[in-house]
């Protein structure tokens, strides 16, 4: 310690001369528009550049967990492969239900909000549009394209108390409406399922392909709980979600090619 108080002593007019010309600059800056702006874009600049270089650190040392998630992927499509190759009907028909998926990445997402929103590093020009289905590497649904502009699109994530999704149990085939009540962000609910629907705890609840959005059996979560809803036929049902929205980087966009063919026809009804 000592000896830092004589270096300070020992130059302390070279210090005072920094400390007088720090004052200066601020002052010129302060006074001076021109120079405040080129001054503020210059740390703008340079704030960006530390920036950039702390997210490609980070994006270093999260490579062992993104190569994981690849592995999953590729794990999971490997089985679909074998199932879809062991299909007799599969490879008699012709599979009409063709979609191109688009992976993004995710560059904003909140979980702790009534209505939350996830923004993707894709837009129009790579074909992403409004009313898409968004899942994760495992076919796991987050949730439904909203908006987008040309590099950006948001997604309405599940966990949004305004998104309300066709669901189905899977093994049973009983369907109803799936929603957020904005509370425990890792739990959702499914309503409208009858009473003697044997229900039990561990079923998986999949997307029911209902809407023209989502396709059928898109991975949503398990069942983890169930109560009757007073005065109606129907329960109340618990659904633990598949996807950690705390930590998620990816999403897959589903873009039906068969979409506007089917909106189509089914308009033509409403007439």
């Amino acid at each position: 310690m000592s000896r830092i108080i004589q270096l300070l002593i020992k130059n302390h007019v070279f210090f005072l001369f920094i400390f007088l010309e720090c004052v200066s600059l601020k002052l010129f800056v302060s006074n001076n528009f021109v120079a405040e702006s080129n001054f503020s874009k210059k740390a703008t600049s340079l704030r960006s550049f530390f920036f950039d270089k702390e997210q490609e650190i980070k994006d270093y040392f999260c490579l062992k967990e993104d190569n994981k998630e690849l592995l999953e992927a590729n794990t999971a499509l490997i089985k679909r492969i074998s199932e879809l190759n062991n299909n007799t009907e599969f490879n008699n028909t012709i599979h009409r239900d063709s979609t191109i998926i688009i992976r993004s990445k995710i560059v904003r997402n909140s979980w702790n909000k009534k209505q939350n929103f996830i923004t993707i590093n894709s837009g129009k020009k790579h074909g992403v549009e409004p009313n898409m289905g968004a899942v994760s590497h495992l076919n796991n649904l987050i949730g439904i394209t909203h908006t987008n502009s040309e590099n950006f699109s948001t997604i309405i994530s599940i966990l949004n108390t305004e998104l309300m999704v066709s669901a189905k149990i899977k093994n049973l085939g009983h369907y109803g409406t799936l929603s957020w009540n904005g509370k425990k962000p890792s739990i959702v609910q499914l309503h409208d399922i009858p009473k003697h629907a044997k229900v039990k705890i561990g079923d998986t609840i999949v997307t029911s392909g209902y809407s023209n959005i989502l396709k059928a059996d898109i991975n949503i979560g398990e069942v983890i709980g169930y109560t009757n809803q007073s005065n109606t036929n129907f329960l109340n049902i618990s659904v633990n979600l598949f996807v950690d929205f705390t930590n998620i980087k990816y999403v897959y966009i589903m873009n039906e090619l068969f979409k506007s063919e089917r909106d189509y026809i089914e308009k033509k009804l409403e007439k």
